[in-house]
């Protein structure tokens, strides 16, 4: 697989993309603003059990920083970040950025946009009364 993904390379088919959060317009969902401690407390085992590493937790401002496992393989993409906050007034905001082999920018968005959505919505099932996610 590894010679594939070098030749690929090497004949211009596919190349090294990026983005960082932030580069594709974060999911966010609302929860009441007396829930967002335990909402922010649920969301660190969520993204345990999803594969990611809390970098950076911080409950006064409810941001999870998180890097995803090296063990863990989702496609083909790599060094995938994810960051979780909620705000004083309940909204979750996710963002997440990675890396990968692709022939686009584009054909990276596809797959990083697939993980935040199942990022959210992992995030949102483990919110007791919590509004669904809109599809944004």
């Amino acid at each position: 697989m590894k010679m594939l993904l070098l030749a690929a390379t090497l004949i211009g088919c596919a190349t090294p993309h990026v983005l960082h959060p932030g580069d594709l317009p974060p999911l966010t969902a609302q929860v009441a603003p007396e829930q967002r401690v335990a909402m922010w407390q649920r969301a660190i085992s969520t993204v345990l059990d999803l594969g990611y590493v809390p970098q950076v937790l911080n409950e006064a401002a409810c941001y999870i920083g998180a890097k995803q496992r090296d063990d863990v393989t989702v496609g083909t993409l790599y060094g995938t970040t994810a960051i979780v906050t909620i705000s004083p007034e309940g909204l979750v905001r996710v963002e997440v950025g990675g890396a990968g082999i692709y022939t686009s920018d584009d054909a990276l968005k596809v797959d990083l946009q697939k993980v935040q959505s199942q990022l959210i919505q992992a995030i949102m099932n483990r919110a007791p009364g919590a509004a669904a996610p809109p599809s944004s």
